[in-house]
């Protein structure tokens, strides 16, 4: 059996630097998911302005992040995001 990816690894280079960030375990991206939609639901109650801008927060769940977080879960390690724009600023976002 092969080993399922654990965690998110998101990195950013370009010419000047390197940012590695540190890896973020999928428990802990679906518990600030958590905290984040329920402060979000939260604070919009008490939000005064229109409140159709903030209509997405009512479109999306986050039990439908976290379904996708999950089942990331499910495979072996790979390369979600890989891309380069005309700066050199290369972006890779994989799972390990």
């Amino acid at each position: 059996m092969k080993n399922k990816a654990t965690k998110l690894k998101i990195q950013i280079v370009d010419d000047e630097r390197s940012i590695n960030l540190p890896s973020i375990p999928f428990w802990l991206i679906n518990f600030i998911i958590s905290i984040t939609f329920g402060l979000a639901k939260i604070t919009l109650r008490f939000h005064k302005e229109n409140k159709s801008k903030y209509g997405i927060l009512n479109s999306v769940d986050s039990k439908d992040i976290k379904y996708i977080i999950n089942e990331f879960r499910k495979y072996e390690p790979f390369i979600l995001v890989d891309v380069e724009d005309s700066d050199k600023t290369k972006v890779k976002i994989s799972t390990i």
